[in-house]
């Protein structure tokens, strides 16, 4: 018995090798004289430049929407937390008429433990 059935041995040696080359892209150095990390600027000794009375105070209103919103966030958050506690009731199944077929006429139906939802 073959154990690669109709399957000649030049065909997986091929094949092998054209999925050796095809993943052998996959470990490339990325393109460029340089690696990625040394493309980052080089160090500032210098101090940050100020920012201008304007440009402050569209800072500062950034934050403030920005902690506004989260705060926002976080209380949803709390709500949905403290809501997926409460109590809810049980499925309720009770017997009832079924709805067709040869059988035996008493069913079972699925009901809500909601009031209003008994039919």
């Amino acid at each position: 018995m073959k154990p690669l059935g109709c399957v000649s041995k030049k065909l997986v040696v091929v094949m092998c090798g054209v999925a050796v080359f095809s993943l052998a892209g996959c470990m490339m150095d990325p393109p460029g004289p340089s690696p990625v990390y040394s493309r980052l600027p080089a160090a500032q000794n210098q101090a940050a430049q100020p920012l201008s009375a304007e440009e402050q105070q569209r800072y500062n209103q950034i934050d403030r929407q920005v902690l506004a919103e989260q705060q926002q966030a976080m209380a949803a958050e709390a709500a949905a937390q403290a809501y997926s506690q409460y109590y809810r009731p049980p499925v309720t199944v009770y017997g009832g008429y079924s709805s067709g077929g040869w059988g035996n006429r008493w069913g079972t139906g699925i009901g809500f433990g909601y009031p209003g939802y008994y039919w």
